[in-house]
């Protein structure tokens, strides 16, 4: 991947100039001022056209004006929100009958778009990342029920400027290459939620010890009990790094919160051990799912300010956010941020 804070034009493509070949019996030396004038034109254009590359003007056209659907493979930027900073950008492809596609190979470049220009940001590939759709089924005594397969497309990009932005998609699928595909999105000042860098809000969450019960705090079958023994305050007063799922196994829209949780999350906390607390909270009051199937978010949620489910973070021994991770997820992309953190918690603490 290109290095983020760089801020290097958009490599140059072949350029075609239009116009006649000159006839035969204008070749040459001989050809008069009217084949130097030609020359000249031509030069001309050709330092226009490398001034313009090299001042990181070009690139491609996005339209300022999007029409929906029509299209026989759309992308879709599905992230929850874009912000200055460090960003994860999920994206989905999808036919035009809106299934979505799983077997693509997707080329990403980034561009910034503010103050009437052009400039390239970043370009990389996109990982694609499967995952197989689940749900606990209360109704079937706590069953995991299958629910089909899905998938992101996933790139990491800096973005320096909130505003216009833009990216173009270019697509491979069966060994063919498709046109590429521009489109616009914006790019806020800040998240909503808390950003890289960001102190962690420190929630003080119902836990085993104030619930009634492991279910009223646990949609899991069967429920994480260690997961739910600690706030998210004492994790960051205890010296060690955090991770955090606001997940909900039973009751997630995406039916992607169960995978998280176990293809990500266990494998996890069965790695790291003690090294690390892991936290799970419902983000919904479950007596309210359960009896009226409403969605209300529970006080850690909001202070957060969740706009989605699920979420992975990853919270330092400084107590500020490491890494965050909304969807679908791989578990290698959380444990590698993880890692990092008892990197640096390792060379923080004295020798005895």
């Amino acid at each position: 991947m290109t290095d983020p804070q760089l801020d290097d034009p958009w490599p140059p493509t072949t350029a075609t100039l239009s116009g006649s070949s000159p006839s035969p019996h204008r070749r040459g030396v001989a050809g008069g001022r009217g084949a130097v004038s030609r020359v000249i034109v031509i030069a001309a254009a050709l330092l226009a056209m490398f001034a313009a590359i090299a001042c990181g003007k070009t690139g491609p056209n996005f339209p300022k004006v999007v029409e929906l659907g029509g299209c026989d493979i759309c992308p879709t930027i599905i992230s929850s929100g874009l912000a200055v900073g460090d960003n994860r950008v999920s994206m989905t492809i999808a036919d035009k009958d809106g299934n979505h596609i799983l077997d693509a190979q997707m080329h990403v470049a980034y561009y910034n778009l503010n103050d009437n220009k052009t400039k390239f940001r970043d370009e990389t590939e996109a990982r694609f990342i499967p995952v197989q759709l689940s749900y606990v089924d209360e109704q079937a005594g706590g069953e995991t029920s299958p629910a089909g397969t899905d998938g992101v497309y996933v790139s990491y990009v800096n973005f320096d400027k909130p505003g216009d932005w833009g990216v173009e998609i270019t697509i491979t699928r069966d060994g063919k290459q498709l046109k590429p595909y521009p489109f616009r999105f914006n790019v806020r000042d800040a998240s909503l939620e808390p950003a890289i860098g960001d102190p962690a809000p420190p929630s003080r969450q119902q836990v085993l010890a104030n619930a009634g019960s492991i279910e009223e705090i646990d949609s899991s079958s069967p429920p994480r009990v260690a997961m739910h023994r600690m706030t998210i305050a004492d994790a960051l007063t205890s010296g060690k790094p955090a991770v955090v799922a606001f997940a909900t196994p039973a009751f997630c829209r995406t039916r992607t919160c169960g995978p998280v949780m176990d293809t990500v999350i266990d494998p996890l906390a069965a790695k790291y051990g003690d090294r690390v607390n892991f936290i799970h909270i419902e983000p919904y009051v479950l007596a309210d799912l359960r009896q009226a199937n409403m969605q209300n978010p529970v006080p850690a949620a909001r202070e957060w300010r969740l706009q989605s489910e699920p979420w992975v973070f990853v919270i330092g021994r400084d107590g500020k956010i490491a890494g965050k991770f909304e969807g679908i997820m791989a578990a290698d992309e959380v444990d590698s941020v993880l890692a990092l953190t008892l990197d640096a918690t390792a060379a923080a603490t004295p020798a005895p």
